[in-house]
Formats: C-alpha cells, structure tokens, sequence
C-alpha cells in the first residue's frame, strides 16, 4: 500500500511557485481538493491532479488562440459574393 504524502499551504505555494493566498484562493474556489483543520492539508495526488488539468486547459487555449489559415483573392471574392446574394434574399418585396 502506498502511503499518501499531505503537503501544507506553505509548501504547495512553494512548490507552484505562488503566494500562500492564492493557494487558499484556489481551495476555495474548489479548484484544490484539501483537508480542513490546522493546518490545511493538501494531498500530493490532488496537487499533482490540479497541475495536469492546468496543463490541459492552457494546452486547449493555446490550440484555441492558432491563427486561421489566410483567405486568397477567390476565397474572399466567393465570401463576398454570398454576403451580397444573402441580404438580396432577407429583401422585402
């Protein structure tokens, strides 16, 4: 059986290189799984679980945030068209 390591605020802010205040910002927000009591305790397993879901929501904005690829002349031209064709048909007679 492994044995689960509890780390304080202090060192969880440490070890994301933070302040102590945005470690409880973080809990309270329920963003960190923690053990209540004096002092707060915070599981490695859920340190190590909030990091990685750090991880995938910076990667998810990163791949979010990649420019679209340019129009050409033709691609603009085809768009243009189709605005001009569209607002022809939302006309009143």
């Amino acid at each position: 059986m492994t044995q689960q390591r509890f780390l304080t605020e202090p060192e969880v802010a440490a070890i994301l290189r933070c302040s102590r205040e945005k470690i409880k910002r973080l809990r309270l927000a329920g963003k960190l799984a923690y053990l209540p009591g004096r002092p707060v305790l915070i599981d490695e397993a859920d340190l190590a679980s909030y990091i990685e879901a750090e991880k995938a929501r910076i990667a998810a904005k990163a791949e979010a945030a990649k420019p679209r690829p340019r129009l050409t002349e033709t691609d603009a031209r085809k768009w243009a068209l189709e605005q001009v064709l569209l607002r022809r048909g939302r006309r009143k007679p």
